[in-house]
């Protein structure tokens, strides 16, 4: 089961936007494996895929409700481990992953094994134990859901790394008309708070709302003694540190950006329980 590790593994945080949770479901198909009667298993990547798709399903279905519940704002975790990324091309954006929540289980399931994975419908069907039209009728259902939602931006990693670096300096200069001019009319900002910044309770929406906030709370930049470029599933995000010699950062930033070269979407993520999990390995390599 060794070898099908990273790929259980990145259909569970797909699913569940948590690294813990994704783990725990790994896990738990790998008891189911060692419990199974394996002489009747022809194919054991399929095997393995149905049961942590089936696991991931049913966890869903448990916390969907509590995630809709709390009063604040519910981020995903962003994996900046290179154990789980590793032999992941179609990682998704956390503000994909965003758009994912609302979906429900069984569409997020469908979406993510057809698009992420390029399974067939009939795979797809045989996995959550459905008739072929039927999962053909979820997924048009859940693309129609997406599109309503505004899907994220498309642009290269090179320019999305160019405008964050832009903006991280207009941030660092006090520069507010430099970093106005970065942001889209319609732009959006996500924060899940703890520690650093306090959580939303719904996404701050509009250029001129958002850059009052901005200009602001630049004082705050001073509040961090370093900052530095990470890649956040597959593109690069920013880390804040309030001391130098920090071995996890109080703050972690994924920006979305246009095909005009402006940012879309901002996620803040500042729980440090999140934050904690992301870094994963890597975390434990510094201790």
């Amino acid at each position: 089961m060794d070898q099908y590790r990273p790929t259980l593994f990145s259909i569970a945080y797909k699913m569940l936007g948590s690294i813990s949770d994704a783990e725990d479901m790994v896990q738990d198909t790998y008891v189911s494996w060692l419990q199974a009667d394996q002489s009747h298993i022809n194919n054991p990547k399929f095997y393995l895929i149905r049961i942590v798709s089936n696991k991931c399903i049913a966890h869903l279905n448990k916390v969907k409700s509590e995630r809709e519940a709390q009063l604040r704002l519910w981020l995903p975790e962003a994996d900046l481990s290179d154990t789980h990324n590793s032999g992941d091309p179609d990682r998704l954006t956390i503000g994909f992953m965003y758009l994912l929540e609302k979906l429900t289980p069984l569409e997020r399931g469908i979406v993510i094994l057809k698009d992420a994975f390029n399974l067939k419908h009939p795979e797809i069907a045989a996995i959550f134990d459905i008739s072929y039209e039927n999962c053909r009728q979820h997924l048009s259902r859940a693309k129609k859901k997406l599109i309503a939602e505004k899907p994220p931006y498309q642009v290269n990693t090179f320019d999305h790394k160019e405008i964050l670096v832009e903006f991280l300096n207009a941030c660092e200069s006090k520069s507010t008309d430099k970093l106005i001019a970065l942001l889209r009319e319609d732009v959006v900002v996500y924060s899940e708070g703890g520690g650093a910044l306090n959580g939303g309770l719904k996404p701050i929406v509009g250029k001129e709302y958002i850059s009052r906030l901005f200009s602001h709370g630049m004082d705050r930049w001073d509040d961090f003694e370093k900052v530095e470029i990470v890649s956040i599933n597959g593109v690069s995000g920013a880390a804040f540190y309030k001391f130098a010699n920090d071995l996890l950062p109080h703050l972690l930033l994924d920006i979305e950006v246009d095909e005009q070269k402006k940012i879309g979407r901002l996620f803040f993520m500042a729980n440090p329980t999140k934050i904690v999990n992301s870094y994963g390995n890597n975390f434990i390599n510094k201790l």
